[in-house]
């Protein structure tokens, strides 16, 4: 189930273009924050950039696992209906059979079809009590320990039923509450740009929070992947000869055995892909709908904001029913990139610069939100995540 974006959605993300306009040009009024060269002015302002830009990433970050949670109700209501489908057959099948044994049983072979043919209000209460009984009896022995199974099961399929309906309407409700979180932040980002551009120690203590932030977050992924390592050992060690499987799981995320995640691109130094303000997290293998695992990075930006290429090389524009409008970046490196959710292309496939704009970012493809989905290869190879690359620097 694709969320449904709402008109006051709508109108809020065309205002997104406007005010990277606005900012650009200078016709934006001066923020809430007045930017001066006094050092106590320069670091608060700082630190409410960063803490917009975290709560923004946060935000945006839950917002796209909220989609792959959508995703997957979908799915699971998908399979409930054809469930409770299955359990109404089987429930009228059984009843069916229930009914004909009773009716089969009551005029069938021996005493029973005589005291029917003279009629039931002939027969004496004795000769009905035994004829029901009897019926009572056989249907019993047969069918109606069946018949309580199947009932038990439809009861059970209704309820999952309405279970996953009502986790889909709370799931939808967060989607919308983090998505005017996220898109709030971004535009308090684009006010606080102004700040950011006008004011060198402004700037200088955004990039110390920043190195921070990046150094934290760091040494938190590393603790992280030891300790999923570490349980990975145990469970191998522990499990001993009793099987020959991989420990894996079917994604190629963190702990999953799949390619190292460098920290930077190797034979290249890339720029930022988002030319404006961006709110992203770390979700590279977070669970997506039907099995999947998350192999790129979303990254939410207003619609409308150029895209650029990450590094020189070759760019092919493509579409696809997931991605939507798609750019696949060759790189002079050996590294490929690829963009997807575009709202239009810039130009034409052709060979680019770094920095070059490319296209914008958009909501095409399986999604309701603007953002870019961003996939690194290196070496022209699988995904690796691509969480590290921009997070150096974006």
């Amino acid at each position: 189930m694709t969320p449904v974006p709402s008109a006051r959605r709508r109108r809020v993300v065309r205002g997104f273009a406007a005010l990277v306009v606005l900012v650009a040009s200078g016709a934006l009024g001066t923020p809430t924050v007045l930017a001066d060269h006094d050092q106590e002015a320069a670091e608060r302002a700082a630190r409410e950039i960063a803490a917009t830009q975290e709560r923004a990433d946060q935000a945006a970050g839950a917002l796209f696992d909220t989609a792959g949670e959508l995703e997957q109700l979908a799915i699971d209501i998908a399979d409930a209906e054809a469930e409770l489908a299955d359990a109404e057959a089987r429930a009228r099948g059984v009843r069916a059979g229930v009914e004909a044994l009773a009716v089969q049983r009551y005029v069938g072979a021996g005493a029973q079809p005589i005291a029917v043919l003279a009629g039931v209000d002939d027969m004496t209460d004795e000769m009905s009590a035994n004829v029901y009984s009897s019926i009572v009896a056989d249907v019993a022995l047969v069918d109606l320990d069946t018949l309580d199974q199947v009932t038990d099961d439809l009861d059970q399929a209704r309820q999952t039923l309405e279970q996953r309906r009502q986790d889909a309407e709370a799931a939808q409700l967060r989607y919308e509450q983090l998505q005017q979180q996220a898109e709030a932040d971004l535009v308090r980002l684009v006010e606080l740009e102004e700040i950011r551009q006008r004011d060198a120690q402004v700037e200088h203590e955004v990039q110390r929070l920043a190195r921070e932030r990046a150094e934290r977050e760091a040494a938190e992924r590393a603790e992280r992947e030891a300790a999923e390592r570490a349980a990975a050992e145990a469970a191998a060690s522990g499990s001993g000869s009793s099987g020959g499987g991989s420990p894996s799981g079917s994604g190629s995320g963190p702990g999953s055995g799949g390619p190292p995640e460098p920290a930077a691109p190797r034979g290249a130094s890339i720029v930022c892909p988002i030319a404006g303000p961006r709110a992203f997290s770390d979700t590279w293998g977070a669970a997506r709908s039907g099995g999947r695992s998350h192999e790129g990075v979303d990254m939410m930006s207003p619609g409308g904001t150029p895209l650029v290429a990450v590094e020189s090389g070759t760019v092919q524009f493509k579409t696809n029913r997931l991605g939507g409008n798609t750019i696949w970046l060759n790189g002079n490196s050996g590294t490929n990139y690829y963009y997807a959710h575009l709202s239009a292309w810039e130009g034409s496939s052709r060979p680019v610069s770094q920095g070059d704009v490319i296209g914008y970012v958009g909501a095409t493809g399986n999604t309701t939100a603007n953002h870019l989905h961003l996939q690194v290869h290196p070496g022209g190879g699988l995904s690796v995540n691509p969480y590290p690359y921009v997070r150096a620097v974006c």
